[in-house]
């Protein structure tokens, strides 16, 4: 009778063992999926916030100092270096560079922004490159100038099936 009541207390323990690690598991694997959607809706708030952000500082700016442009019938490549224009876009530059730099390392999604202005962000590269081509051929950090805005355009148009 001694050995029915070890053999039983042994078999109940083994299942309650089973039990707690089953239930361990399943709670842990929940923490993991509940971090997951939580990191990914964060990061899609922070590329919301962000992408206001620039419209605010940039975009709206920029759209029109691009207009008078286009008004005026003047090409960006008139800039010099040392105009209040061309360091008013080097300066919106800096900051959609900075964006794409986030973009680029996964801190924003691509995604998100592609939804937000995608098209804009692309045509908006497209406008600006004679001042890129410009700043890029004058190197004067000795590095590749607004790299990060160009891989995030490819990622829009590669997204988009744009050419």
């Amino acid at each position: 009778m001694l050995d029915n009541l070890f053999s039983s207390i042994i078999q109940d323990t083994s299942l309650v063992d089973i039990l707690a690690a089953f239930f361990a598991g399943a709670a842990f694997m929940l923490s993991i999926i509940q971090f997951i959607r939580d990191n990914s809706r964060q990061k899609r708030e922070s590329t919301l916030n962000a992408y206001n952000d620039l419209q605010d500082d940039v975009f709206t700016n920029l759209n029109i100092l691009l207009s008078e442009y286009k008004i005026k019938k003047k090409k960006l490549t008139s800039l010099r270096s040392g105009d209040k224009d061309w360091e008013d876009i080097t300066e919106y530059l800096a900051k959609i560079e900075r964006f794409s730099v986030g973009i680029n390392s996964g801190i924003y999604s691509i995604k998100v922004l592609n939804r937000l202005g995608g098209g804009y962000f692309i045509r908006l590269y497209e406008e600006l490159s004679p001042v890129i081509t410009k700043k890029r051929k004058a190197n004067i950090s000795k590095g590749n100038h607004y790299d990060e805005f160009e891989v995030t355009v490819k990622k829009l148009k590669k997204l988009r099936k744009v050419q």
